[in-house]
Order: C-alpha cells, then sequence, then structure tokens
C-alpha cells in the first residue's frame, strides 16, 4: 500500500507523537497509520484531529472516524503496543461509546475513568474496560421503555459497585 498521501503522513506522524508514551521504544506506527488513514479513506476531520492530536486526545479523534476505521485503527494500536497502549486504546474505544441510556453512559465514563487507577492491576483494567465496550457497543435504540429502565438499573447497580470496588483499590472515579 501507498503511503503517498501527505495529510495522510501529517495524521500517522502526529498519532505517533502523541502516542510514543504508552508504546515501547522503538515500536513505530506510522506506517501502519498513514497506510489505514489512506485504505479506510479518513474524512478531513480525523486527519486535522490525528495530525495535531495531544496524548490523551485518541478518543476524540478515533471518533471522528467511522467505526469500521475506528475498529481497524484500534487493531493498528493494539497490535504495536504494550499494557498501557492497551489502557489508551480501551480509554478511547469507551470515550466515543454513546449507550443512550443516561445510567449506562455513566457506567461506561466511569469504566473509562478506572482506567486510570495505577491500583488495579492494568489486566484487570484493560479486561474490564475491553468487555465494557465490546457489551455497550451493541444497540439499545428501539428498545422498549420497560426495558430501557431495567437497562438502566442495572447499569445504576453496576455503576455503584465499580465506585465500591475502586474506592476500595484507593482511588476514586
Amino acid at each position: 500500500m501507498s503511503t503517498e498521501s501527505p495529510a495522510c503522513k501529517d495524521a500517522a506522524a502526529g498519532l505517533e507523537r502523541a502516542t510514543q508514551g504508552v508504546r515501547p521504544p522503538g515500536e513505530s506506527v506510522l506506517v501502519p497509520i498513514a497506510t489505514r488513514c489512506i485504505d479506510d479513506r479518513w474524512p478531513e476531520a480525523a486527519i486535522g484531529c490525528f495530525a495535531d492530536m495531544l496524548p490523551d486526545d485518541l478518543g476524540k479523534c478515533a471518533g471522528a472516524l467511522d467505526v469500521p476505521s475506528r475498529d481497524a485503527l484500534f487493531a493498528v494500536l493494539a497490535g504495536h503496543g504494550s499494557e498501557p497502549t492497551s489502557v489508551s486504546v480501551v480509554i478511547a474505544r469507551l470515550a466515543v461509546l454513546k449507550v443512550g441510556i443516561a445510567d449506562c453512559d455513566r457506567f461506561v465514563a466511569a469504566v473509562a475513568s478506572a482506567m486510570r487507577c495505577d491500583n488495579v492491576p492494568i489486566s484487570v483494567r484493560v479486561q474490564l474496560g475491553n468487555e465494557t465496550a465490546d457489551f455497550w457497543s451493541l444497540s439499545t435504540g428501539g428498545l422498549p421503555a420497560d426495558a430501557q429502565e431495567q437497562i438502566g438499573a442495572a447499569c445504576g447497580e453496576s455503576l455503584v459497585a465499580l465506585e465500591r470496588e475502586i474506592g476500595a483499590a484507593g482511588c476514586a472515579l
């Protein structure tokens, strides 16, 4: 694949810079990211966001991509990283996830916040984040009101349990 697009090269360079602190030294994502950008035809808004990306902007910039392009980006990053990269990818996945049920959206935001609790083993955080993102990526649109209420109540209970566990670990959400 050609990586001759100057704009995609800029996006890849920005993503490279912004993720250097969470990737192993010497691991580069320049070529695979530029290739994803070209092959997936990233929109100008995403390219500009990635080109100017700051370390905590992965979720914001990934939100400018369609779901298949976003998933492909996350796969590239996960395949070129370390445990800190995995946490960053999980945080980004959660940042773009909107369930559409208020209590569930609060739970997803709390899980994203829990990813920063260094007192919880990184493998546990990554598993929690990935399971949450995978489960809540399912559509809740079109569910009857009583089903949405039941789901919201379950999310509220899950949020209370998460707050208790993260608090016991010495972190706050």
